[in-house]
């Protein structure tokens, strides 16, 4: 019998779904986030999963979570309610009645592009994700997603790049990459030294893309702060190419893109400087990692991907 794998990211703002039936990505979907708690949120996946008539669910979520007792930790969750130590795994697959199986968002995101994106056929691959409220990272080493229990290996945006700097409400520290590359994050840095308050990020792009020089210098220096990280990285851990993708990328990836670069090949001393790809993915990554997560290893999957739509692509 032909497996239905469904894979869903719980987003801050949205649910995000995909079911893969056989070698062919049956059909993706997405919805507002419920934001009247968890219960609701809970409820909006286990709907999603009983009518599509999934075999299995993979579910990825932002944050810390336990992956052998499948309960959400402390610091997991941006969704309205008591998310900190939720036996979500156990909960979802009781509502469901199929082999369920939680993993971070940005983990499942490193999945995703390893088995189907722009890291299909490559072995050792550093993953960022860039969000509008954080930055999240992976790294594939032989071809697989290494992960720990807690799965918070490959937790790249909490590492620092200025030492003293601003304050991240994430990790409590001070001057890490989400410090400089979250959406929110280059929002705050631009509304510092402009005259005027953008809407978002998308805006601040779209104003480096008018010749606001505040915003090309800001998106630069976050585009720096990329490239101090995966150099570091690069330097550690065999490294072929460093892949960017998550929801704000396809905004402002053109404008960090040659600053990250720069930075990748300022060590000399590496045999080979990683290239820098740009997630092939777009806002379905996560949920597509998720649903390949429990049964197919990497060299097994041969799904087919759609080319994205018009709205998809301009993120």
């Amino acid at each position: 019998m032909v497996e239905r794998l469904l894979g869903v990211e719980m987003g801050v703002d949205e649910l995000r779904w995909a079911l893969i039936v056989g070698d062919s990505i049956e059909t993706r979907g997405s919805a507002r986030t419920p934001r009247a708690g968890l219960l609701h949120a809970i409820d909006a996946v286990a709907r999603t999963t009983r009518e599509h008539r999934a075999d299995r669910l993979g579910v990825a979520v932002p944050g810390d979570l336990n992956r052998t007792t499948g309960v959400v930790g402390a610091g997991s969750m941006n969704l309205v309610g008591p998310w900190a130590g939720y036996p979500l795994r156990d909960e979802l697959a009781y509502r469901v009645g199929c082999p369920t199986e939680i993993l971070n968002d940005a983990r499942a995101f490193g999945h995703g592009e390893l088995v189907l994106g722009a890291a299909k056929g490559l072995e050792n691959v550093l993953f960022i994700m860039l969000h509008r409220g954080g930055v999240g990272g992976a790294y594939a080493f032989g071809g697989r997603i290494l992960a720990s229990a807690d799965d918070r290996l490959g937790e790249f945006g909490h590492l620092t790049v200025e030492p003293g700097g601003a304050h991240c409400p994430g990790c409590g520290g001070r001057g890490c990459l989400e410090t400089f590359a979250s959406g929110q994050a280059i929002v705050r840095r631009f509304r510092a030294r402009a005259s005027w308050n953008p809407s978002g990020v998308t805006a601040v792009a779209r104003a480096a893309e008018d010749g606001d020089q505040v915003a090309v210098d800001v998106l630069a220096e976050s585009g720096h702060a990329v490239g101090i990280i995966l150099n570091s990285l690069a330097a550690a851990f065999p490294t072929q190419a460093a892949v960017v993708g998550g929801e704000i990328a396809s905004a402002v990836l053109p404008w960090m893109a040659d600053e990250i670069r720069a930075s990748l090949a300022e060590r000399p001393s590496s045999t080979c400087e990683p290239d820098l790809l740009s997630a092939s993915l777009g806002l379905w990554a996560p949920a597509l990692g998720a649903a390949l997560t429990v049964p197919l290893p990497p060299s097994t999957a041969t799904v087919p991907v759609p080319p994205p739509t018009a709205a998809e692509a301009e993120g």
